[in-house]
């Protein structure tokens, strides 16, 4: 009876793990109107620049799966670890013509786009796998908003605050997952997340 439950619970425990792995994450672009229900939302990409001077727009990103984050080149602390372990990500989907990393600079006007070109030369990634974007300050606001986040100036202007987290964002524009870059055990969701959404399509 004993060896009987036990079997039993086992199944149970690597059914329910199996399927933890499998189910693809959640859509979280949305917010909740007067009547208390969901409106969904579709990120959008307009009026950026990339690192080679380029327009970057929805278009650049239709039908890929996103990864997204806010840094500065000149920042001293979460940036460099950021940076490692989105290098890491980049090279494991390297190739794949579906995927793509987007990092927004919080400090435009000193990050012009050949200042991102030179941070993006020394990662050794794929050109069309890892962009830097520069806009001005109230769209890149107004993009931190829609992911569900902020930045801020700390007391000198070339100091800011801005979150370790890394959006996954899927093909249809939508915010499927939030991720601490800076924990080991985020970053292997991440990818496991990222290889879901992948399949989705």
């Amino acid at each position: 009876m004993i060896k009987s439950f036990l079997l039993v619970l086992l199944v149970f425990l690597l059914f329910s793990c199996n399927s933890r792995n499998t189910q693809n994450p959640p859509v979280l672009s949305y917010n909740i109107n007067s009547e208390g229900k969901k409106e969904f939302y579709q990120v959008s990409h307009e009026n950026f620049v990339d690192q080679f001077g380029n327009p970057f727009l929805n278009s650049s990103v239709e039908n890929k799966v996103i990864v997204e984050n806010f840094f500065f080149t000149r920042c001293p602390s979460i940036c460099p670890p950021m940076r490692l372990n989105l290098m890491d990500l980049a090279h494991l989907f390297e190739g794949n013509p579906d995927f793509i990393i987007i990092s927004h600079t919080i400090d435009p006007e000193y990050d012009t786009p050949k200042v991102l070109l030179d941070y993006w030369k020394n990662t050794n990634t794929e050109k069309n796998q890892w962009v830097f974007l520069n806009s001005d300050r109230d769209n890149l606001e107004s993009h931190a908003k829609s992911l569900m986040t902020s930045f801020k100036t700390n007391n000198q202007i070339e100091d800011f605050y801005h979150s370790s987290y890394l959006t996954l964002i899927d093909q249809n524009q939508r915010i499927r997952g939030f991720y601490n870059s800076l924990i080991e055990e985020e970053l292997i969701r991440l990818k496991k997340d990222i290889e879901l959404l992948l399949k989705e399509n």
